[in-house]
């Protein structure tokens, strides 16, 4: 799979995926600080396992002077109660959000093991010329390499 599939995948998933927020949710890009943060709950309609799943998230990310992004994320899955923590490695930063990339480095999810490459994205809603809620994606597990 390559990265343009993945990201179109995730573009995709952001405008379909049910979200709902039972919590203030964020997801902000200062206009100063190469850099994203946000945390929040979701809801996501899982059609693999054929089920509703509700997330509790947090993340941070900040890509350097020289464009390399690192940062940490924390995906808990409150209907299977399993916890999914992420070391970030490649962070691509827009006016309104980012699409994040790193490996698993704890989980407790059987889908995503130890060392698993993950990618989710963000979007600030009020960075957006019509404002809207602030929207993010599940992780999902790819086949692309760190580069």
């Amino acid at each position: 799979m390559n990265l343009k599939r993945v990201l179109t995948f995730i573009v995709i998933s952001l405008l379909i995926a049910v979200f709902t927020s039972s919590q203030p949710s964020s997801a902000t890009k200062p206009d100063t600080d190469p850099s994203i943060f946000g945390e929040g709950t979701f809801t996501f309609r899982n059609p693999i396992a054929m089920r509703t799943e509700h997330f509790q998230f947090s993340f941070e990310a900040t890509v350097n002077k020289s464009g390399k992004g690192r940062g940490h994320a924390q995906f808990n899955n409150l209907t299977t109660q399993t916890e999914i923590e992420v070391k970030l490695d490649c962070v691509t930063l827009s006016e309104a959000g980012a699409v994040m990339s790193g490996r698993v480095q704890h989980s407790d999810d059987p889908d995503f093991p130890k060392h698993t490459r993950v990618v989710f994205a963000a979007i600030d809603g009020s960075q957006i010329p019509v404002p809207f809620a602030d929207r993010i994606t599940p992780i999902f597990a790819t086949g692309i390499s760190p580069g």
